[in-house]
């Protein structure tokens, strides 16, 4: 008899609750929202981490520092190119694939460096301080 609604540790015979895991337990029948939180990447204790987290902000950096040298197109693909790729199916995600951002969203997106003078000058630290702006 198969298993009804499957996890994939069922699947594989792995005897765990999701409290003794540190990772999000998927059904292999659906897409389960999942995010990743930059703020708690931040104040980790994990160096790996906050290595993590230094990593998102200097890859965002690096798109302004490009929309500032009026290469906004190279800005666009890069973003594009960085978001979700089809194979993976994370998020909100209604029939487990991956969708890239679109270009609108992208210019959207990279609006901000040029809306906000704070970040031309002083760089982005904190994925939070977004909210203080918009």
């Amino acid at each position: 008899m198969g298993i009804i609604h499957p996890r994939i540790i069922d699947y594989h015979g792995i005897s765990a609750t999701q409290a003794q895991l540190d990772f999000a337990i998927a059904f292999l029948d659906e897409d389960i929202p999942l995010y990743v939180d930059p703020f708690l990447l931040w104040k980790s204790p994990s160096q790996q981490d906050q290595s993590l987290h230094t990593s998102i902000i200097n890859s965002f950096n690096n798109l302004n520092f490009l929309v500032q040298k009026g290469k906004i197109d190279q800005a666009r693909d890069n973003l594009i190119l960085a978001s979700e790729c089809q194979e993976i199916g994370l998020g909100l995600s209604k029939k487990r694939k991956g969708i890239k951002i679109s270009r609108n969203k992208a210019d959207e997106i990279l609006s901000l460096f040029q809306r906000i003078t704070e970040y031309e000058k002083y760089r982005f630290v904190h994925f939070e301080e977004i909210q203080f702006y918009v």
